[in-house]
């Protein structure tokens, strides 16, 4: 009895070991195909029409668009699901606006809030949701918003 046991323990971690080293070896294809079958990241390629996107700029484009855009829109424009908000949320395509705005204002204002620097109190303070690094994600894809 304890033998048979013994030998389908055995069977069932050699049967996992093939599985796991078969899923390993998996060739992922020519580049492009990959892209076809996954549209998310199909959009993304087209988006950059043939270039890497790096990953500080793809993470600050997904916590943009999770924590920011209801307000601030999907492109940065303002024009956010809320629709009436007094003053209305700034326009980070206006690439007259983000020439007076450094970094470190738009970094101050993600992570204490835009009051901090003299804006409307409407826009939270996010420090204590995002790292450091990730508010430098948030402030270089909000660079990438007036096309420059």
């Amino acid at each position: 009895m304890q033998k048979t046991l013994k030998i389908r323990k055995i069977a069932l971690l050699t049967a996992l070991s093939v599985l796991v080293i078969a899923g390993c070896g998996k060739k992922q294809g020519k580049e492009g195909k990959a892209d076809q079958k996954n549209p998310a990241v199909a959009v993304d390629s087209a988006a950059v029409a043939g270039k890497k996107i790096p990953y500080a700029l793809k993470e600050g484009k997904r916590l943009f668009s999770h924590y920011c855009a209801v307000c601030h829109g999907e492109t940065g424009d303002g024009s956010g699901q809320y629709y009436g908000l007094t003053p209305s949320p700034a326009n980070f395509t206006d690439k007259a606006f983000m020439k007076t705005l450094p970094d470190e204002k738009l970094f101050k204002a993600i992570n204490e809030g835009s009051a901090s620097v003299g804006k409307s109190n409407m826009c939270p303070p996010w420090g204590k949701s995002f790292h450091s690094e990730e508010t430098e994600f948030i402030v270089a894809y909000i660079r990438t918003l007036t096309g420059s």
